[in-house]
């Protein structure tokens, strides 16, 4: 058995597929503890569902063998097909004939397929067994795993992610429609390098954003990458402009990295709805008040002066020397528990912002600082984080060091065990925010008032306004 039949089938064992498993191996007979049958036409039962992982060469009779025991889905996990040149594409053509001849639906070829932790359907055992609301479609399988293990490790869980590599018969268009209409899917992401139907994609994408939020990260943006994409997944990527047009008339929101795409899900699987985009700003030292200052500015959030009434309040038991309390708020007395939660009550009382931002203390990972301060600090966070209605997330910066970071993953359990947003940087905290804004006014729904959110959808994070 070849090493991508081992890792599918190692899976299903490991997620526990409570359905009828055929092992297909004319070499073997136990696989994995499983009986292993000579070919298609010898199982006791017909499949509803079967991943290849044969030689390409080979696919067309087996495309044939599934079509004589009823079987509705192909999974194709094998490459040589249109990425590898001419003869891949006239192969890749032949077998979606075949298959549409016979009333099978193919995914791929050159894909990991489907990944359904609710029915225990898994590409990987390395993923989670817990069903979530994200769901995620890509035409990388390598983007796929790697995105669905980055949001497993911040806690984020998946209704469905697609794999569909070279789209040969069911493409971007057809995945979009099923998870528009899937009710365990709430919001969603695509990493995509080319389209098949560029008017049906259009169309799908547009209905889409008014119902769930969509993040798009493109692939192929710069002609070095749209010549990768050629060569990965047999597709023509298209200009980076176009694709920004593109993402504003549908209202997608629009990522450049994978790691945006993850804050994006972060944000939005634990950000209480912001009314607005008016941010108020509570962190240590006048640097890093100035720096996600200009972060939540440059990506279309607003950080307003507070009113006199509110800077009055503030004074009565923040003191003057040493503090700034226009917004940012920064003090020496934030390093006490009990005074920071007041500062965070008084600015969610106020009114005049609709969410926090947190920036704690640099991750310098020298006890007794981090251990004793920054611990205290953040239980205050969380506890008022509870105890407010307003919108809060927390940044935790740290240095590129173990220790550092080892702190910054501490900070991060607490924070998902709280339900509370935590980002690594202000700058992504504050894309994040931004782009889930502009998401929330695109749906029929949206969560704050027109005249908030109209200016910030038509920038996107990182334009000046």
């Amino acid at each position: 058995m070849n090493q991508g039949a081992g890792v599918f089938l190692d899976s299903l064992i490991a997620f526990g597929y409570q359905g009828d498993i055929y092992p297909v191996n004319p070499k073997l007979s136990e696989i994995r503890g499983l009986k292993s049958y000579p070919s298609l036409i010898s199982l006791p039962r017909d499949p509803d569902y079967v991943v290849c992982c044969i030689p390409a060469a080979l696919t067309p009779q087996l495309v044939k063998d599934c079509a004589s025991r009823g079987v509705r889905a192909i999974s194709i996990y094998t490459a040589g097909f249109s990425e590898a040149g001419d003869q891949g594409a006239e192969l890749e053509k032949h077998i979606a004939g075949l298959a549409r001849q016979a009333g099978i639906r193919l995914i791929g070829p050159n894909c990991m397929g489907l990944y359904c932790p609710k029915t225990r359907l898994s590409y990987s055992s390395l993923l989670s067994r817990e069903a979530g609301g994200v769901g995620l479609l890509c035409q990388s399988g390598g983007i796929s795993l790697a995105l669905t293990i980055m949001g497993n490790f911040m806690g984020i869980r998946f209704s469905k992610v697609v794999s569909y590599g070279n789209a040969a018969d069911l493409n971007e268009a057809d995945f979009l429609e099923y998870l528009s209409q899937d009710n365990d899917t709430r919001v969603m992401g695509a990493y995509i390098e080319g389209v098949r139907d560029g008017h049906r994609f259009l169309g799908t994408l547009t209905r889409l954003t008014r119902l769930k939020p969509v993040a798009v990260l493109k692939g192929g943006r710069t002609a070095a990458g749209s010549k990768a994409t050629a060569s990965h997944t047999g597709s023509f990527a298209g200009d980076e402009r176009i694709w920004r047009g593109l993402c504003r008339q549908t209202g997608a929101v629009e990522v450049h990295s994978s790691e945006e795409m993850i804050d994006f899900f972060e944000a939005w699987s634990r950000l209480k709805p912001p009314k607005g985009r008016r941010v108020g700003i509570i962190a240590w030292g006048g640097g890093p008040s100035v720096v996600t200052t200009d972060d939540c500015e440059s990506a279309g959030l607003i950080v307003p002066t507070l009113s006199i009434k509110t800077r009055t309040d503030l004074k009565a038991f923040v003191p003057e020397p040493g503090s700034s309390i226009n917004n940012p708020i920064d003090s020496p007395v934030l390093a006490n528990p009990a005074l920071l939660s007041k500062v965070i009550e008084t600015m969610a009382l106020c009114r005049e912002v609709d969410l926090l931002i947190i920036r704690l203390p640099f991750a310098v990972a020298r006890p007794p600082f981090d251990l004793e301060v920054t611990d205290t600090i953040l239980e205050a966070v969380i506890q008022m984080s509870k105890a407010v209605d307003i919108p809060m997330t927390v940044v935790q910066p740290h240095g590129e060091t173990p220790e550092s970071s080892g702190q910054f993953f501490v900070v991060h359990r607490r924070c998902l065990e709280a339900g509370l947003p935590v980002f690594s940087t202000t700058r992504r905290a504050a894309d994040a925010i931004s782009r889930l804004i502009q998401a929330a006014y695109r749906l029929d729904r949206p969560w704050m008032a027109d005249e908030e959110t109209e200016a910030c959808s038509s920038r996107r994070p990182g334009e000046a306004q």
